[in-house]
């Protein structure tokens, strides 16, 4: 049976990095939870072992679920029937054994039926996914919604819609526009209050396109629209929730897309529709979509390690199995050569992406501390210090790992030569 955990020990290796000590400690808080729930950990080996059993489980279903599924997945893509994305054959089994394995909604709170895994162990659970299908990575990695609703949303909507998740709901983060991709600051989909508005319920309605949305029609969108009339600027913006069974959303379409072509990319049309703030209003940009790019710009660099991970292995099984000249193509200098930097790319941004995860996790975890108790001076000059290291880290992750992972891939057809250049 193929584990895609079990057979890269990389994984094991940054699994006991001695920073993980520290980052265990401050996430399960002195362990609080071993009283509560009998799956809590008792202590910082308990917990390392528990994330060990359950990265096997992902690397189980990786290797023997998702990656057998991703050829049909990619060829027979999600269809729109009656205004609603219907997901490959593939995408649903897919989806279907990880719900069943506890594994949507793995960093959230225990008490909203998550794992609360860290971010490492969470990262290397999307790295193994992506490198069975990076198209289904787009999918399932979305649940880093739920974090972001778990940090700043009020307690009543997490109660709400947190469990949700780990009975398998999708997310979907509802950003671009037609004329507002990266420049986030110009979105005008318009958010509104009635006449009749209750601030009890905070319900506002939204209005407008958006387009370019990585699953579209999932059960839970988070939606950054302008609140604020007048405005211009990122300062007028606000994230809201948005339910799917409120039914006020059209898909006007899926697009069609060169690759990663499981995951449906859609264009959606609001007529007031139904959304809950999410936190304070004109905070939408400027705070709660920078901290749910910062977990994306994460997914990026797992989905990309992923990615040259699988390109590597193929490329170094096709040169082993490849014979010309009377000898298999390894033996060559110039591909053995390539090979080896394939290798050494790919351990490269494997060890900046969980260096990163490191420092995300220290600093968020510091946060989430500082809401139970005053930090000590120490710990508020250590929380700076990680927060920074985080900031500067995670856009450089996202380039260098893209930008090795699409050298690595186009090197594995090289190797492959003419048969790289075939479907088949």
């Amino acid at each position: 049976m193929e584990n895609f955990y079990n057979d890269n020990k990389d994984l094991k290796f940054h699994l006991n990095h001695p920073l993980m000590k520290k980052i265990v400690a401050l996430k399960e808080n002195n362990y609080e939870d071993a009283a509560k729930f009998d799956y809590a950990p008792i202590d910082f080996e308990d917990a390392i072992d528990s994330y060990d059993k359950v990265l096997e489980i992902v690397g189980e279903i990786s290797g023997e679920v998702i990656a057998p599924n991703a050829e049909s997945v990619d060829k027979e893509g999600p269809q729109l029937i009656d205004n609603a994305v219907v997901y490959a054959r593939g995408t649903k089994e897919n989806y279907d054994v990880l719900t069943k394995a506890g594994l949507i909604g793995m960093s959230l709170p225990r008490r909203f039926g998550g794992l609360n895994f860290p971010v490492v162990p969470y990262v290397m659970a999307e790295e193994l996914v992506s490198r069975a299908d990076a198209g289904f990575a787009n999918i399932w990695g979305l649940q880093d919604c739920a974090e972001t609703l778990n940090e700043f949303a009020s307690e009543e909507i997490k109660q709400e819609f947190l469990p949700r998740f780990s009975k398998g709901a999708t997310a979907a983060m509802v950003l671009t526009e037609p004329d507002a991709g990266s420049d986030l600051q110009a979105v005008q989909l318009k958010a509104s209050i009635s006449a009749e508005y209750d601030a009890d319920k905070d319900i506002y309605y939204l209005n407008g396109v958006k387009r370019f949305i990585t699953n579209g029609d999932a059960d839970i969108d988070l939606v950054l629209a302008r609140s604020e009339e007048g405005t211009r600027d990122g300062r007028g913006l606000s994230l809201f929730l948005y339910d799917r069974r409120d039914g006020a959303v059209k898909i006007r379409r899926i697009e069609n897309k060169l690759g990663i072509k499981g995951s449906p990319t859609c264009e959606m049309v609001f007529t007031n529709a139904p959304a809950r703030l999410v936190g304070d209003r004109k905070m939408g940009l400027i705070k709660y979509v920078m901290a749910l790019m910062n977990s994306a710009r994460l997914g990026i660099g797992a989905q990309s390690v992923g990615i040259a991970e699988a390109a590597y292995r193929e490329a170094e099984k096709y040169a082993n199995e490849r014979v010309q000249f009377g000898k298999t193509i390894i033996q060559f200098p110039a591909v053995y050569e390539m090979l080896t930097m394939m290798k050494v790319k790919t351990q490269a941004i494997r060890s900046l992406l969980y260096e990163t995860a490191r420092y995300v996790d220290i600093y968020k975890n510091y946060n989430v501390l500082a809401e139970r108790r005053t930090l000590t001076p120490e710990e508020k000059q250590e929380s700076r210090k990680y927060q920074k290291l985080a900031d500067m880290f995670t856009p450089l992750l996202k380039l260098i790992s893209s930008e090795y992972c699409n050298e690595i891939a186009y090197d594995s057809i090289q190797i492959h030569g003419g048969a790289g250049f075939m479907k088949d």
